[in-house]
């Protein structure tokens, strides 16, 4: 048996509940989830929650500066507290490169509204005492960025788009795109089929594969990224305001969790797969860095660890729009680790592709699908892996 929808999404993950939650808002017709696993069960819910105005490319300011008011009202629109913590974004600066990469990113940012400094040595040595600072060459600081709950955050947002009627099917992995006559005409999985003259591929990392059901080359491919959390460390020795640390140099980060701390580390060399156990290998280098970089911390100790995927495009940017060789097949995937920070924007934005035929909210033209087949590719180089 078939059911009749007006838009199916794959994947239930944030830009999948996202984009769906807004074509429902704007009454959309009957959209239809559908989902494998169950919602937020892939890398979503394995994300740091970062989010952040500081990027090297106009259109991943401009999608913050679109999204992070939604972040901030949540609760009010939602009904639920995301645990957005706006402790700032801390992004070291260790090599002259980097510095003069840092000036031109700051004074983009600035021309955009965002407020953004950069610091000297001496100034990020008197904010932030517990961070060695000597081999630093500065650091930009951005006190609006933060952090939030991705779980909490897609699950409600997925009840609100329930809510809106939107139906939801876990359990339901796509094994077929159906075409006709050059555009999609529906889905099927394993047990149902699902008539719809629009598709939204909203998968993430196992966006290539999907999109080839398709016959669509869409360039996202997975790179494993391994978070450690530390047990309970005192407060007095790292302030539970302390902001969001990247230091690109060393491929590391760190921020609050809670009582403890969260560490990020990863391999750029790493080859692509879908492996999400944990690099156990990764501690020890972790251990040497993070020390290096926030010296209390020897006396801390690691707690548990866990890995994710980022899904990851050539230029390190997102896709959001439709796929010129299927009409009606739509992607939003591929944002290289900022998927959680830029997915209700995204969502939104895909919401207007679809109905309006093109976005108003943000200018996506840099993130149209086709650019990988004319080249035109630009990349961000604020994307830590």
């Amino acid at each position: 048996m078939s059911t009749r929808a007006d838009v199916v999404v794959i994947g239930a993950g944030i830009m999948g509940v996202s984009t769906a939650y807004h074509l429902a808002r704007r009454r959309a017709g009957r959209i239809v989830v559908l989902e494998r696993d169950d919602v937020c069960s892939g890398s979503t819910a394995l994300a740091s929650g970062g989010i952040r105005h500081q990027y090297a490319n106009r259109v991943g300011i401009e999608l913050t500066l679109a999204g992070i008011e939604t972040f901030e009202r949540f609760e009010s629109e939602f009904g639920v507290d995301p645990s957005f913590r706006q402790h700032g974004y801390l992004i070291l600066v260790t090599t002259e490169g980097q510095l003069a990469q840092a000036e031109r990113n700051v004074s983009l940012q600035r021309s955009l509204g965002v407020e953004v400094d950069l610091l000297s040595p001496g100034e990020v040595a008197r904010r932030f005492p517990y961070l060695h600072t000597e081999d630093l060459r500065g650091a930009t600081w951005s006190p609006r960025d933060g952090y939030a709950d991705p779980y909490l955050v897609t699950t409600a947002i997925a009840a609100r788009a329930r809510a809106r009627g939107v139906e939801i099917h876990t359990g339901h992995e796509v094994i077929a795109i159906e075409r006709t006559a050059g555009r999609v005409s529906g889905v099927a999985t394993r047990d149902a089929r699902f008539e719809a003259p629009v598709v939204v591929i909203a998968t993430g990392a196992w966006s290539a594969a999907v999109g080839r059901l398709a016959g669509v080359d869409i360039p996202v491919a997975p790179l494993r990224r391994s978070k450690f959390i530390t047990a309970p460390f005192p407060f007095d020795r790292i302030p539970e305001t302390t902001p969001f640390i990247i230091d690109p140099h060393q491929g590391i980060s760190v921020r609050r969790e809670g009582a403890g701390l969260l560490l990020g580390i990863g391999r750029k060399e790493e080859a692509g797969s879908f492996r999400t156990d944990v690099d156990w290998s990764l501690t020890t280098p972790l251990v040497e860095r993070v020390v290096h970089r926030v010296p209390p911390l020897a006396d801390a100790s690691l707690l548990r660890g866990w890995a994710g995927l980022y899904e990851m495009t050539p230029d390190q940017t997102g896709i959001i729009g439709a796929a010129p060789e299927v009409a009606g097949l739509h992607v939003i995937a591929g944002f290289s680790g900022h998927g959680f920070m830029h997915g209700l924007v995204a969502g939104q934005l895909m919401s207007e592709v679809i109905l309006d035929g093109r976005a108003s909210t943000v200018d996506i033209a840099p993130l149209a699908l086709e650019r990988f087949a004319r080249g035109e590719l630009s990349v961000e180089p604020l994307t830590f892996t």
